[in-house]
């Protein structure tokens, strides 16, 4: 599945690793036939193919932000390097196009000695069938996690596929993250020597790439303008960084190289896990190469044909979305260097609290029903320490803040709930609902795959609302500046459901559950199990909500009680539900 959205508090060249070559690329002194290794390959290249897919707006699936972003990114970048690239963009990506396009169409079109690129950004799913095996899906336009097998394609049709085009090489980029491919992962790279690179050339290969592992979220943000996975292999093969060896070419291979050190490594700066992984979907050795330059392409452009008019206009496009990107990036910058500012002031008018040593809690409030039948815990008015100098810089600085007393709700609200709200207002259902109230009998769980909209909705219905943020965090750390909700110690299994893998609904946890996780106000799950919208903007733009607490996939930095994370409001993700809030009058 995609996506997982982060803001990074650091520039994307700081994720950038050594130049220093592996001992296994190292090819210095190679040469094929008395050939450098490009010259060799490029000789014996037919035409270049590319089919490139990108969709944002599911028919039945959580929407995405830069998945034809990505695509059209990738279309560009191929047909300036004299690919003939066939795209396919949100409403044109049914599943009848998209198997037309890499079956019949490609068939007709490629020869034996061209080479095709298939690129894909946009839902991927996994299927546990009896046995334990598991099965990866592509997501088309209209495609649903429901009907996977109905309205999905199978990687075990992708497969059979590339099988069928007579081309010799094959690769398929994926920006998307699913276990059950049918082929096998690479677990060693090979060495490159003059026998090797007479090997990929010669033999058939089909190859496959994809953007993470088995339930490993893909990041993507407005600081990329992309999926990381897809920001750096742009940056990679406009630029040339793949080529971890200099000398000209980047076969598959050593361009998952690249991408697995800097994919893991911006990720791991969130706390966060995303593998790329490198599959062989056929016995021989082959690989796809692509090239420093436009070598080896057999001319061509988009598929209609383009001319040196039309290719110059395709590049003055593509500096143009350079701009844009830049811009952009000057923009989140702009706004981090506003806030970085006004935290400075904010520290020098405000005394900078520090934090009382951890008591056990003993500040329960008294309680009240809510309209929606749900128990809700009165929270005294006053001050409390919120953010945390040892943090996130978002964090920052450590402060006293006061606020009005106000009530909370003790749980997250439920699914059995939702289910009462979505009966008295014909709302509309959230995404996999029947999977959700298939639970009920067993326990309440959270209600997650909930718009902002949705949570809003539904509080202000019961005359509630969604809490402030600062309203969240006093109500999850109490007074006294701990670190979590039951004080600071580590969190364990004992205390909270998080770091765990996604199995279905029945992952999340009974809203009820983990009684030593509890805040010192006698609240349930305000770290873990699912992340929970507030009614705050994360900035001035308005354009994102604060999000609070943590969930099943964070790890233990991100359950803290004073992490502030954000989705745009229009998301529904299955890690994130709500709880309400109310004046106390």
């Amino acid at each position: 599945m995609k996506p997982l959205i982060l803001v990074s508090s650091l520039l994307v060249t700081l994720v950038l690793l050594g130049s220093a070559v592996p001992a296994w690329a190292d090819t210095k002194g190679v040469r094929v036939d008395g050939k450098a290794p490009a010259d060799y390959i490029a000789a014996q290249a037919g035409k270049s193919w590319a089919v490139v897919i990108g969709i944002d707006d599911y028919e039945h699936a959580p929407r995405l932000h830069y998945a034809v972003a990505d695509a059209t990114a990738m279309a560009r970048l191929l047909a300036q390097r004299g690919y003939q690239v066939a795209a396919l963009y949100n409403r044109q990506a049914t599943k009848d196009a998209i198997e037309e396009e890499l079956g019949d169409k490609l068939l007709d079109r490629v020869g034996e000695h061209d080479r095709v690129v298939i690129f894909y950004s946009g839902h991927g799913e996994t299927k546990t069938v009896k046995g334990g095996k598991t099965q990866g899906f592509l997501l088309p336009v209209g495609g649903s996690q429901e009907a996977l097998a109905k309205t999905g394609i199978s990687m075990g049709r992708i497969r059979e596929l590339a099988d069928a085009l007579p081309s010799k090489h094959v690769l398929f980029l994926m920006d998307v993250c699913y276990g059950g491919i049918a082929g096998t992962q690479f677990k060693s790279l090979p060495k490159y020597t003059e026998a090797y690179l007479k090997a990929i050339t010669r033999e058939r290969g089909r190859q496959l790439i994809t953007a993470g592992g088995p339930e490993q979220q893909a990041l993507e943000g407005p600081e990329w303008g992309h999926s990381v996975f897809t920001y750096y292999l742009l940056e990679g093969l406009d630029k040339g960084h793949a080529d971890l060896n200099s000398d000209g070419i980047i076969p598959a291979s050593e361009l998952f190289a690249y991408l697995d050190s800097r994919v893991f490594a911006a990720a791991q700066m969130k706390g966060h896990t995303q593998k790329p992984e490198l599959w062989s979907l056929a016995a021989e050795k082959g690989e796809f190469v692509f090239f420093t330059s436009a070598r080896g392409t057999g001319g061509g452009g988009m598929a209609s044909g383009m001319g040196t008019d039309a290719l110059a206009a395709e590049r003055e496009q593509l500096e143009a979305e350079r701009q844009r990107i830049e811009a952009e990036k000057l923009a989140v910058q702009s706004r981090r260097d506003a806030e970085r500012q006004r935290v400075e002031a904010e520290q020098k008018r405000l005394e900078v609290a520090r934090a009382m040593p951890y008591e056990a809690p003993r500040q329960m409030g008294r309680e009240i029903t809510g309209k929606d039948g749900a128990p809700m815990v009165l929270v005294p008015a006053g001050e409390f320490i919120m953010g945390s100098n040892d943090g996130d810089a978002n964090e920052k600085p450590e402060r006293r803040v006061t606020l009005e007393a106000f009530y909370i709700d003790k749980y997250e609200v439920s699914t059995r709930l939702y289910a009462a709200f979505i009966r008295d207002t014909r709302r509309a259902q959230p995404y996999d609902w029947s999977q959700q109230v298939a639970l009920v009998g067993r326990g309440d769980r959270p209600v997650v795959n909930v718009t902002w909209y949705d949570a809003d909705a539904y509080c202000r219905h019961y005359g509630k609302r969604l809490p402030m943020e600062q309203e969240w965090e006093k109500a999850a750390r109490g007074t006294d500046g701990r670190k979590y909700p039951w004080g600071n110690e580590e969190p364990t299994r004992r205390h909270t459901l998080f770091s765990t893998e996604w199995h279905g609904y029945g992952t999340l946890a009974t809203v009820e559950s983990y009684e030593a996780g509890k805040s010192p106000y006698g609240l349930y799950h305000m770290a873990g199990n699912v992340w929970e919208w507030t009614s705050s903007d994360y900035d001035n733009s308005g354009e994102f909500k604060v999000v609070r607490g943590g969930s099943w996939l964070a790890n233990a930095w991100l359950v803290r009680s004073a992490t502030r994370l954000w989705y745009y409001p229009s998301d529904r993700p299955n890690r994130l539900g709500f709880r309400c809030a109310q004046d106390a009058r």
